[in-house]
């Protein structure tokens, strides 16, 4: 009697935790928009890998473009550009 006891409350824990997993996807989805921002406005220009822990990111932000080095000890930023709306 004491092993059927044990079973159905390790069978309530896993089932607990799918409940858990299920509804922290649903959440990583943007349904309730709580852990993903629906528009940040930072956009990936583009990307070139240099090696497999070295690379070179443009984003834009903005009217901005930043340039930045990713490396093992972190990020560096290279450059910064403002683009003027009135040029465009």
């Amino acid at each position: 009697m004491e092993i059927l006891r044990q079973i159905a409350a390790i069978g309530f824990v896993f089932a607990l935790l799918g409940a858990a997993t299920w509804w922290l996807r649903a959440r990583s989805r943007g349904t309730l928009g709580l852990i993903r921002p629906r528009n940040s406005g930072l956009q990936i220009i583009d990307r070139v890998q240099l090696t497999s822990q070295h690379s070179v990111h443009i984003l834009k932000s903005g009217e901005r473009e930043l340039t930045i080095a990713v490396h093992p000890a972190g990020c560096t930023l290279l450059a910064t550009r403002i683009h003027d709306k009135e040029k465009l």
